[in-house]
């Protein structure tokens, strides 16, 4: 079992990740229920080794605002402490550096563990 604490009253829960394609890097995620997809910032793509000019799988998502129609990539493992998902498909996306992450992780990655958020005590915990 995955367990980690958060700050239940911080406007959101952000979670330091690893993610992997041919060089895993380090990203601060934002925990999103409301996220089908995983979304990665364009920069962490490139980072780990995506050529973005040459990735033809494109996918779409709606914000508040707009839908955006982005590169679909496969990731070879998303990490969240001792939680990982391998071959796990995730969107890149120009994410502005003011919001603070490098992406949200979404429920592609959620859906393969049971989930508790203890608010009152600020902890997560994720099993199989």
């Amino acid at each position: 079992m995955t367990r980690l604490t958060f700050d239940p009253n911080a406007s959101l829960l952000i979670f330091p990740c690893q993610a992997e394609y041919r060089r895993r890097i380090l990203l601060d995620l934002a925990l999103d229920t409301g996220a089908s997809t995983t979304i990665i910032s364009t920069k962490a793509a490139k980072e780990i080794g995506y050529e973005l000019s040459q990735i033809t799988a494109l996918a779409s998502f709606g914000d508040a605002s707009q839908t955006h129609l982005v590169p679909k990539v496969t990731l070879k493992s998303l990490s969240l402490a001792d939680a990982r998902v391998e071959n796990i498909e995730a969107l890149c996306y120009t994410i502005p550096e003011e919001h603070g992450i490098d992406g949200v992780i979404g429920l592609n990655f959620l859906c393969q563990f049971n989930i508790g958020l203890d608010f009152k005590q600020g902890i997560l915990t994720l099993s199989r």
